[in-house]
């Protein structure tokens, strides 16, 4: 974590918390009680290093970057920002615990060449990929349900949505070209990636 350090929470910090456990009740109930489940602590860190991670060796704890508890320069609302991030983050927590039972790839993916991807300026492995599709597909549609939900900051909700959904939309494209090194419950998963983003989904 050079350039970054875990830090401790403030009572403002809670206050964040409170109204982003809110908004994710009101547009997606659902996704809130998998985090519930899923995510045993919220890690802050502090620093320009790193914006959020999990990691096998501390399953179950998500750190964020304090800077998500703020309105971006876009226009964000700093509760919508930590939604995100703990879809984001909490979506990899789901997916590393899901893929050791029941593996996404083929063992056949390891050897492929790396692939660009929306999140990351280098090439990374299908692997890598497979879990940006997911986080990106149900990012889309934690915004498309903020959208019926919220009533301020609709132009930086879409902007934010549209980009999440373009993203996905590339990674799922780069997938299916790769459809071969994945398994039965990977091709689902990434069907059910399809199906977040449509528009009628919510």
């Amino acid at each position: 974590m050079s350039g970054s350090q875990l830090t401790g929470w403030q009572r403002a910090d809670h206050a964040i918390l409170d109204r982003c456990r809110a908004a994710l009740a009101a547009a997606w109930p659902e996704m809130l009680a998998e985090l519930r489940v899923c995510v045993a602590q919220v890690a802050l860190l502090e620093g320009r290093a790193i914006d959020g991670f999990t990691d096998f060796a501390t399953h179950g704890a998500l750190y964020i970057n304090r800077a998500r508890l703020g309105a971006s320069p876009l226009g964000l609302p700093g509760p919508v920002r930590f939604a995100e991030a703990l879809v984001h983050e909490g979506t990899h927590t789901r997916c590393n615990a899901a893929q050791l039972s029941n593996p996404f790839l083929t063992p056949a993916a390891g050897g492929a060449d790396l692939v660009r991807t929306p999140l990351r300026s280098d090439p990374r492995p299908l692997a890598g990929l497979f879990q940006q599709a997911v986080v990106l597909a149900r990012c889309t549609a934690l915004y498309r349900r903020l959208l019926n939900t919220e009533s301020t900051a609709t132009a930086a909700l879409t902007a934010r949505h549209d980009r999440l959904s373009d993203g996905a939309r590339q990674a799922i494209g780069t997938l299916r070209q790769h459809s071969a090194t994945l398994t039965e419950h990977g091709l689902a998963v990434l069907g059910e990636c399809d199906a977040l983003l449509r528009p009628t989904a919510v």
